[in-house]
């Protein structure tokens, strides 16, 4: 404790805290030390003792700043972040198997500046957990981004996945910083006046076939060399391309695996990515050709200039005729809906041209899915609301007819029924003189509620009770008795129920 004595004494002197602000200082770091010199000492008090002098050192450089203090640098600049690293040395001794604890340390050294403890600290933690892939990540973007020293980060990058085989997170990380790696040389050749490459071409793959070759292919090796070529196999992303082939060795079976490579790819555009795109969808085509997350990942690549969907649209009916499953609709659903998602919110009725045209094909698309006995859940419920986007209502009361039949004991296909359904009897009243308006009115809420009756009698005993519920608000809202709905639900919670559900389709 007397050793913080010089520090307070500068604090004070620079005006940074008051004197009772430095007796308080006193007062919370005896508190803490004592509990730090406890037999059990616990980690929350080593994290709270830091995240305490971190907030005070916060404070001071804010006044610092409020105060407009100026000079050289005396001992009160940087004691607080000093006993701050202190505290976490403590507890990395105490604790230096929670890799938690570590990783706030490094957290700290970021935020404070501290860049050449970094290292130390990096170095320490990598030696107690060689095993964690976050470190070997941590440690290889650091060495790229801040200390600009691509070789370190690539062999920080293959000493990690000796370390940590099969580690998806580390094969993506290496993936992405070659990447960035040769985004960087071209825009460093751009500056220099050196891109000047007309036709650049990769070199022959057989000059980068491994981690080695590649690790030894930077700029400013590869020109005493392999010469240009080799430069420009760089500048392509010929290193990526090496490291992707490793990684699917390592990890052969994932096709989740393989698609995130492309979305990291999707975030770079120069010349080569391409080529790797293309090289990567030729090896999932050969892998997983007969999946759908192939033909998936196939039909969305030929459309990723966002321009136009109809050569995934041509992929996408390729692959229907290919693999004809419900899995497949779906994910073309999908792709649909995610190209009607990428415009402006679409309205009810008021679609532009191309909006229109999305949503008509997901109809139909919809209808093709039921028709062949291959319609999800999620598409069947999918088909009334695109039905109500496009202004055809007769066409989403049909939608919900059909979800009903194919799934007969689904609560959501029944709720989405009745609902559409009180909605279209409450319009067409609406519509109608005062007597043939009520006339209307009545004969609508008997037809919901032989239809309530239905679903109520066609779910399961634990999903019929949300239809009961819109059930009863619809009928109460065009003025109907619910004592039939009531008989339906007691029937049907108390098992009573006898014989198969037969679902009408007639409104």
């Amino acid at each position: 404790m007397e050793d913080m004595v010089p520090e307070l004494e500068d604090l004070e002197e620079r005006g940074y805290f008051k004197k009772q602000e430095i007796k308080q200082i006193v007062k919370k770091r005896t508190h803490f030390e004592y509990l730090l010199k406890r037999p059990a000492a616990v980690k929350m008090d080593f994290l709270r003792y830091a995240e305490y002098e971190t907030k005070l050192e916060s404070l001071r450089a804010h006044r610092k700043e409020v105060l407009g203090l100026q000079g050289k640098t005396t001992l009160a600049d940087y004691s607080i972040v000093k006993r701050t690293h202190l505290i976490y040395e403590r507890a990395t001794r105490k604790f230096r198997g929670d890799l938690r604890v570590w990783l706030k340390w490094l957290h700290f050294c970021k935020s404070s500046g501290s860049t050449r403890q970094i290292s130390r600290v990096l170095t320490k933690a990598l030696q107690l957990h060689p095993a964690a892939s976050g470190l070997w990540s941590y440690a290889a973007a650091w060495e790229f981004e801040h200390n600009s020293n691509a070789a370190a980060a690539r062999t920080l990058m293959q000493r990690g996945l000796r370390m940590c085989k099969g580690s998806r997170q580390l094969w993506l990380e290496y993936f992405r910083m070659e990447l960035m790696y040769a985004h960087k040389l071209r825009k460093r050749r751009h500056i220099l006046g050196l891109d000047a490459l007309p036709g650049v071409t990769a070199a022959p793959q057989a000059d980068l076939d491994s981690l080695s070759d590649a690790q030894a292919a930077t700029e400013e090796q590869t020109e005493a060399q392999s010469g240009e070529d080799a430069i420009n196999a760089v500048l392509t992303g010929a290193i990526a391309k090496v490291v992707y082939k490793t990684g699917i060795e390592a990890v052969p079976d994932s096709i989740d695996f393989r698609q995130s490579f492309l979305e990291i790819l999707s975030q770079f555009k120069f010349e080569g990515i391409e080529s790797l795109q293309q090289s990567i969808l030729d090896s999932i085509q050969r892998d997983f050709g007969d999946t759908e997350e192939a033909w998936d990942l196939k039909a969305r690549a030929a459309s990723s200039d966002q321009a136009s969907t109809s050569e995934a649209v041509g992929v996408y009916e390729d692959a229907l005729a290919a693999v004809p499953t419900a899995r497949m609709f779906s994910m073309y659903a999908t792709y649909l809906q995610d190209r009607l998602s990428q415009s402006s919110p679409p309205q009810p009725g008021k679609l532009s041209k191309g909006q229109a045209a999305l949503v008509q094909q997901q109809l139909q698309l919809c209808k093709r899915a039921y028709q062949a006995g291959l319609a999800e859940e999620a598409l069947l419920l999918r088909w009334p609301e695109l039905a109500v986007q496009a202004g055809d209502e007769e066409g989403a009361l049909e939608g919900a007819a059909a979800a009903c039949q194919a799934m007969p004991t689904s609560s959501a296909a029944w709720q989405q029924r009745l609902a559409l359904h009180a909605q279209h009897a409450t319009v067409q009243a609406c519509e109608t003189s005062d007597d043939s308006g009520e006339a209307a009115m009545a004969k609508a809420a008997r037809q919901l509620e032989r239809l309530a009756v239905q679903a109520v009698a066609a779910c399961e005993p634990a999903e019929a009770q949300p239809v009961w519920l819109l059930a009863f608000e619809k009928l109460t809202g065009l003025g109907s008795s619910s004592k039939k709905l009531t008989q339906a639900l007691l029937h049907q919670l108390t098992g009573m129920r006898q014989g198969p559900t037969r679902v009408c389709l007639d409104s």
